[in-house]
């Protein structure tokens, strides 16, 4: 996870005082959010009341449009709609469907949409996990029932349908797109220097104050403590974090990662504990954060370099105890530049 670093609560530079950014917090989509926002100089007023009601309202209507834990929601709906039915999707969705898939293609699949069998199979979905592991027999069943490929979609009517039965997970995706619509909507609302942030997932725009950047730090894989790995400066971008040293179970002495590689159905294996990625948007920075977990360093690094991502992979030492890093091009760049 990131988290984000708090100054002193006035910064003095010069002879001016500048006050402390309005901070607005609360709970969505099964984790925290926070909301950091430059008031010093506004020229438009600041009613934090309204403005956090508005934040929650938005992400009440994105959890009710991508949550798989709300049997009511638009992709539960789906999920458990006749397989030969046309579906509808709203824009949000049809959104958020359309990214995902455009990125599944460019990762040969590695990040895929349709998950849900597998996520819920090793129990990190809205069903709790059994006392075992799943039989290799039930992760064949699973992975038949995963596939992207299956999906029909046509963005210009929004209407989805499957070849076969699919069952959709944002789970890797919408809080990226959660925090670009709070930030969309903070700029809508006159506000030009802000953080947001949602379980980890980032976006910043403008300073924090005059002259001074958002910095943020990329934290030490460790399941054991909190301390920063690495600290950047964060202007006018997106930085989202894919780990396995928080969400995992052990079985028999061997941990089990959240994240599902749909290759071959199992939690994905390899050293690699800690994927950040830098991006435009956080939805964006979320999903190749993902995809690139399942890929690991070795394929991971040259796809990031074709693409211009700059991405940071932390992966445990094979012979001692302690981390070796994994950096993109444009990481090394974005590194520098943040000194």
């Amino acid at each position: 996870m990131i988290r984000f670093i708090f100054l002193t609560s006035f910064l003095l530079i010069g002879c001016t005082k500048y006050q402390e950014p309005l901070r607005l917090e609360g709970n969505t989509m099964g984790t925290t959010y926070r909301v950091l926002i430059r008031i010093d100089g506004l020229d438009v007023q600041v009613e934090e009341t309204s403005l956090h009601q508005k934040i929650d309202s938005k992400l009440i209507l994105i959890n009710k449009l991508m949550s798989t834990y709300d049997p009511k929601s638009e992709i539960s709906r789906f999920n458990f709609a006749p397989q030969d039915t046309p579906f509808q999707l709203t824009g949000p969705t049809a959104s958020v469907l359309t990214a995902a898939l455009a990125l599944a293609q460019k990762t040969s699949g590695a990040f895929d949409p349709t998950i849900s069998p597998l996520v819920e199979l090793w129990g990190f979905g809205p069903s709790s996990r059994g006392g075992g592991l799943p039989s290799t027999k039930a992760i064949k069943g699973a992975r038949d029932r995963v596939g992207y490929q299956a999906l029909m979609f046509e963005p210009a009517t929004r209407l989805l349908s499957s070849k076969e039965r699919r069952r959709l997970d944002f789970s890797a995706i919408a809080k990226g797109y959660a925090v670009d619509s709070i930030a969309e909507m903070l700029l809508r609302e006159g506000f030009e220097h802000y953080l947001v942030e949602i379980g980890g997932e980032l976006r910043g725009s403008g300073l924090k104050s005059e002259g001074v950047p958002w910095r943020v730090a990329i934290e030490t894989p460790d399941s054991a403590s909190r301390t920063v790995f690495k600290t950047l400066a964060l202007r006018d971008k997106a930085i989202a974090t894919s780990g396995d040293y928080r969400n995992f179970f052990e079985f028999d002495g061997q941990r089990y990662s959240h994240t599902i590689d749909p290759a071959t159905g199992y939690p994905v294996d390899h050293k690699t504990v800690s994927v950040s990625v830098i991006a435009d948007t956080s939805m964006m920075a979320d999903s190749w954060a993902t995809a690139l977990n399942v890929i690991g360093p070795e394929r991971g690094i040259p796809l990031a370099n074709r693409e211009g991502l700059a991405v940071m992979m932390i992966a445990a030492k094979s012979t001692e105890p302690g981390w070796e890093t994994f950096e993109s091009t444009a990481m090394r760049a974005y590194l520098e530049e943040s000194r």
